[in-house]
């Protein structure tokens, strides 16, 4: 259990170096950074705050903390001794380059630094932490290179398997800092995602590896409306065998301050009586509906059906059918054949990478921007009226996000979570979850104005791209054909154009 098999057995000898080569230096980067922890002039900020937040130097050994000092070209100095070497570095994603600039500098500064490993405890990735929590962004994480795949990974789940003899049960937390107080109080067995939603590939490789995840989030809106995602991720990967809970912690607390306050034995007492997904599932799917009402039973069927056939068949779909069946009235047999439950769940396959839906959706980067900030606060499609949506209808790479936009404008709830749910049977649900899973790095205050912009920025760039196909045909005709206001319009075209 807990093996996995290598993607690609035919490695290029070349590629195998460079990743070998990777490694190396990400360990010297580790090494580095937990020398800065203990001798950089800079490093009582870092030490100050580490203490703060309860951490003994164990558990900072234990998962290899440390510090990036303040300056451009710390790690530089250190590592970078050759050209090689400098390239090296950029590769590994531990520089940044400013090709027009002609600069490179160190990425991570003054920051508490976690290093990331694979199963194997190497250093795959880093994240880096602000000591200033005004300071932005509060989490950095390494970019993806040869040897990270942030969909894929998790922080700490080397450390869980190392630190617990009988790992049964994982809790997923949102980030680096929660997972290292919940092991310096005794609860070794957590993980976070690496600046993502938590995706079907975490979970999938979770379930390898124990039966039981258990998910801890705030338990505002903002931190359902995450689990939801996170619930959404995991029915496809849902067998018989596995179980999935949700944990919301008080307002105001995080897992860290919630287990330095109550102790071990309270917070997994609180992580025992998790709420079970399909408790959860209908909980949040109903929360809308009167289900007193035929009406409101009949949207909860509706509702619950394609996210059901999601699941693969097994005694726990059946469950959740019987389930559906007890809160609707309808007879599970009748309600198998109304709704097409009794059909075989097609098996799951990869979606093919965002990159490649994109272009076959043929959406540009504006209108993906666009969609991802629609798909966080659907209600900003409200902001939009019937003449500003007129001039992105009818361009085929928008179409998608137009009717978004019309859908949310006619619905009466306008939460995330029912907006992704109601093309949950669709040919655009993975892909549209992928983009609600993206952080599009704005806060809850810039999301409606980035969003009118974003439209704005498209509806001139379909205002170009019309001109542009106009005066494209003009130039294919003959002179004479062109009617004056044609040629006056080719002229000025020509006129505006800049001397090469």
């Amino acid at each position: 259990v807990g093996l996995e098999v290598p993607r690609d057995q035919k490695s290029d000898p070349d590629a195998s170096q460079k990743r070998k080569s990777i490694y190396e230096v990400l360990d010297q980067s580790t090494s580095f950074f937990r020398e800065q922890l203990k001798s950089h002039e800079s490093r009582a900020r870092a030490v100050d705050y580490l203490k703060r937040r309860g951490l003994s130097g164990e558990i900072a050994r234990d998962f290899g903390v440390g510090y990036a000092p303040p300056g451009w070209d710390n790690l530089m100095s250190k590592l970078a001794i050759s050209n090689a070497d400098r390239q090296l570095l950029i590769d590994s994603g531990m520089l940044t380059e400013q090709a027009e600039e002609g600069k490179t500098y160190d990425r991570f500064r003054d920051r508490i630094m976690f290093p990331i490993r694979d199963l194997r405890g190497r250093t795959i990735a880093f994240g880096g932490r602000v000591l200033d929590d005004d300071a932005k962004p509060k989490y950095l994480n390494s970019p993806e290179t040869d040897v990270f795949h942030k969909g894929r990974e998790l922080y700490g789940l080397f450390e869980a398997r190392k630190r617990v003899k009988k790992l049964n049960k994982l809790i997923v937390v949102e980030g680096y800092m929660d997972v290292v107080a919940l092991a310096q109080h005794g609860v070794g067995y957590s993980v976070a995602t690496l600046g993502t939603a938590t995706s079907t590939d975490h979970i999938e490789r979770m379930f390898r590896i124990v039966p039981q995840i258990v998910f801890c989030f705030d338990g505002d809106n903002a931190g359902r409306n995450a689990a939801w995602k996170a619930l959404l991720s995991t029915l496809p990967a849902m067998e018989d065998g596995c179980s999935a809970k949700f944990l919301f912690v008080p307002d105001g607390d995080d897992p860290d301050s919630l287990i330095r306050r109550e102790g071990q034995e309270k917070f997994e007492a609180r992580v025992g009586k998790a709420q079970g997904l399909t408790d959860f599932f209908f909980q949040t799917l109903g929360s809308d509906l009167d289900l007193e009402s035929v009406e409101g039973r009949a949207a909860l069927s509706k509702l619950s059906v394609p996210l059901i056939a999601q699941v693969s068949e097994g005694v726990f779909r059946q469950l959740m059918i019987q389930e559906l069946s007890r809160r609707t009235g309808v007879d599970s047999e009748k309600l198998l054949g109304i709704t097409g439950l009794d059909r075989s769940s097609p098996t799951r396959e990869r979606s093919p990478p965002v990159k490649q839906r994109q272009r076959q959706l043929r959406q540009s980067g504006l209108g993906e921007h666009a969609t991802r900030i629609l798909l966080r606060q659907p209600d900003v499609a409200n902001l939009l009226d019937d003449g500003g949506l007129a001039k992105l209808d009818g361009v085929a790479e928008w179409q998608l996000l137009v009717e978004l936009v019309r859908w949310v404008q006619q619905a009466k709830d306008t939460s995330p979570m029912l907006l992704l749910s109601h093309y949950q049977d669709g040919p655009y649900f993975d892909y549209l979850r992928d983009l609600a899973e993206q952080d599009p790095m704005l806060s809850q205050d810039q999301l409606a104005d980035e969003f009118l912009d974003t439209l704005r920025k498209m509806v001139r760039e379909t205002e170009s791209e019309q001109k542009q196909r106009v005066i494209d045909d003009l130039t294919q005709k003959p002179l004479s054909e062109l009617s004056p206001a044609e040629r006056e319009l080719l002229t000025n075209h020509r006129r505006s154009k800049p001397q090469s």
